[in-house]
C-alpha cells in the first residue's frame, strides 16, 4: 500500500488549517432543548442529530473571547512551520515546533468541546465544532508526518568508477587441475 507523500500530507494540512479557521464561522452552541436534560440514551442520540441539523447556535467567533484567535493563530502557525519544514536549512529546527503547535490546536479545541461556554446544562455542542474538531485531528496527524521526515540534505552526486580488471592469469592455471 502506497503512503501519502511528503508534500501531500503539506497541502492537507493546509487544508485542514483552513477547516479549523473556516469552522468557527459556524454554529458552535446553542441552547440546550428543555426536558433534554436527563441522562437517558434517547436524550444523547437526539442532541447527536440536532448537532448536525439544527442551524442555529453561536458560532466560534461570538462564543469566545480568546480562544478563537488562538484556534486561528496555532492553526497558520502550524501552516508556516510545515512549509518551513520543506525547506532543508532549517527543517530540523522547525519540524518539533509544527508537532506542539498542531497539537495545541487540536487540544484547544478538544477543551472548548469539554467546557462549553457559560453552564454545561444549558450549552449543547453544534456542527461548527465537529468540523473543527476533525479538521484539527487531520491537521494533527498531517503535521506529525511531516515532521517525522527525514532531513533532506544536499550532498553531492557521487560518480561511478567501476572497480579496477582483474589480473590476466597464465592459462595453464585456468580451470580444475588435470593429472
Amino acid at each position: 500500500m502506497r503512503t501519502i507523500g511528503f508534500r501531500s500530507n503539506v497541502l492537507f494540512a493546509i487544508a485542514a488549517a483552513i477547516g479549523v479557521i473556516a469552522a468557527l464561522a459556524h454554529p458552535w452552541y446553542a441552547p440546550a432543548v428543555k426536558g433534554d436534560e436527563d441522562a437517558q440514551m434517547e436524550s444523547l442520540f437526539a442532541g447527536i442529530g440536532r448537532a448536525f441539523t439544527e442551524p442555529d447556535g453561536r458560532t466560534g467567533w461570538d462564543a469566545f473571547a480568546q480562544a478563537d484567535s488562538l484556534i486561528a493563530g496555532l492553526a497558520v502557525a502550524t501552516v508556516v512551520l510545515l512549509l518551513l519544514a520543506m525547506v532543508p536549512l532549517v527543517q530540523t529546527h522547525v519540524q518539533a515546533l509544527a508537532r506542539w503547535t498542531s497539537l495545541a490546536t487540536f487540544v484547544v479545541v478538544v477543551v472548548k468541546l469539554i467546557d462549553e461556554p457559560g453552564s454545561n446544562a444549558a450549552v449543547e455542542p453544534r456542527y461548527g465544532l465537529l468540523v473543527a474538531l476533525l479538521a484539527a485531528g487531520v491537521l494533527v496527524a498531517s503535521a506529525m508526518t511531516v515532521a517525522s521526515a527525514p532531513s533532506r540534505r544536499k550532498t553531492p552526486v557521487r560518480s561511478y568508477t567501476p572497480p579496477p580488471a582483474p589480473e590476466p592469469v597464465p592459462e595453464s592455471t585456468w580451470g580444475p587441475t588435470q593429472f
